[in-house]
């Protein structure tokens, strides 16, 4: 009779599982041989139903979107089972998936052959005869057996093993927390708000207590160094060519990593963005980035990393229309739209457009709306006192913490900056709380100011 064996594989069935195991050579066959191997499909789950003793699923990503699929149906059948995507590219767009299903994290194979091992080391190995093929699919052949290491061959101490695996439980309890949240703010025309929006965003996430990045992707008229008050700074650069440079930054609150000054290294720098998004999300809790107005190989790359992004309109008819030809890119480009957040910016009363208005031009889609903070933020931004805007509880500041609450994960209903609660009865995005629409709370905010003037008045007299 065999050992338990507490984890499943789901790879493909038939010539795919074949392939892969293959492509894995020794490893593959050694996995094989010690864990419940089935198909990465519908009928996995069904196996995985009378299999009590496994407590870990490893999903092979493999290509498309089926692996996660699987993988979040896994979950939510046993949510006290830990799932993984196996041999998984963490782009934005799975990221936000993987947290949405509430997946564990990725792991390699190298990591299931060390838990392997760590299993053999620990006298775990299945008895003599065992049946080495549970869970295959029918028509699978058996994997062969493997041949004992030889003494040339490296091996994994046990002190080393349960050393590895303590780390990545840890990393795996922690996984999607442990990883950066990239917000991206970017708009289809010039003049939206993105930098104004990016900046507030970032104080305002670093006032939560969060170790917060502010990258200006703006490569060739990026002006955050003007407006991000006193902060880190560190060039982009230096975190391109060596990302010790952001060394400096482990006990900073709010780093800002500044576009370039000269305008011909926009280029070269472009080809390394990703690489310095990636050392930033390794780095800091939250990472805003601000970008410019022109949409390239390097805007889509990061929108396929981020988690959150947030596409700004604002109250001329051209920025509609530039919106609505950035998203049909996007789409023909085969980026997922389904971390997009559309948000009309300097909302009033008597603005041209409100988030119905821009819903309706752009197919219904859901849209947010950003408050007009009025002079005070072109004034306090352009002297670099924004640390000064984010304690005026300027409305601007009030409508953008709001919308952290919306998309950072287990921020709570209560803006850090003195802000509301959301109204807990309507639900707006992702489930949570929706605002109230700028028109209704622009007339209840006008109603209090009446009622306060004219208790003041009879306070002093001048009423009867």
């Amino acid at each position: 009779m065999s050992k338990r064996r507490e984890i499943a594989l789901c790879i493909g069935a038939g010539p795919a599982a074949d392939e892969l195991v293959s492509r894995w050579g020794e490893e593959g066959r050694q996995i094989a041989s010690r864990v419940h191997v089935m198909p990465s499909d519908e009928r996995a789950r069904a196996a995985l139903a009378a299999l009590d003793e496994v407590r870990e699923v490893w999903v092979a990503a493999g290509e498309g979107l089926g692996a996660i699929n699987l993988a979040a149906a896994v979950k939510a059948d046993h949510p006290g089972r830990k799932v993984y995507l196996v041999d998984c590219e963490e782009t934005g767009s799975v990221r936000s998936r993987m947290h949405a299903a509430a997946l564990d994290g990725t792991r390699s194979l190298s990591e299931l052959t060390a838990v392997v091992r760590a299993q053999m080391a620990r006298g775990d190995a299945a008895a003599p005869g065992a049946d080495s093929a549970d869970g295959l699919p029918s028509g699978a052949e058996e994997p062969p057996s493997v041949p004992p290491l030889s003494a040339t061959q490296e091996t994994v101490p046990e002190a080393a093993a349960q050393a590895l695996l303590a780390e990545r439980s840890t990393e795996a309890s922690t996984g999607l927390a442990r990883a950066g949240f990239l917000l991206t703010v970017v708009s289809g025309s010039g003049g939206a708000g993105k930098s104004t929006v990016s900046t507030l965003a970032a104080h305002l996430a670093a006032r939560r207590g969060l170790r917060t990045a502010l990258l200006d992707a703006d490569l060739q008229f990026g002006d955050l160094r003007d407006l991000a008050g006193s902060c880190l700074r560190v060039p982009l650069e230096e975190v391109a060519a060596d990302g010790s440079a952001l060394a400096a930054a482990d006990d900073a609150p709010l780093t800002l990593i500044e576009a370039p000054r000269r305008l011909e290294t926009a280029e070269v720098l472009g080809a390394a963005l990703p690489a310095v998004v990636d050392e930033l999300l390794a780095r800091f809790d939250f990472v805003a980035v601000n970008t410019g107005a022109g949409w390239d190989e390097q805007r889509l790359a990061l929108l396929e990393r981020s988690v959150s992004t947030l596409f700004l309109v604002d109250q001329r008819t051209s920025s509609v229309r530039a919106c609505r030809h950035a998203l049909d890119l996007c789409l023909r480009c085969g980026v997922a739209t389904s971390s997009f957040l559309l948000a009309v910016n300097r909302c009033t009363r008597h603005a041209p457009f409100t988030s119905i208005d821009v819903s309706s031009a752009l197919h219904g889609a859901h849209v947010v709306e950003l408050a007009d903070g009025g002079r005070e933020v072109e004034e306090l931004l352009g002297a670099g006192m924004v640390e000064a805007l984010v304690e005026s509880r300027n409305p601007l500041c009030t409508s953008i913490d709001r919308l952290l609450d919306e998309i950072l994960p287990g921020a709570g209903g209560m803006a850090s900056c003195g802000g509301e609660p959301l109204s807990p009865g309507r639900r707006g995005l992702r489930g949570t709380p929706r605002r109230e629409s700028g028109r209704r709370r622009g007339r209840r905010e006008e109603k209090e100011r009446r009622r306060s003037r004219k208790e003041a008045r009879a306070a002093s007299g001048v009423l009867s």
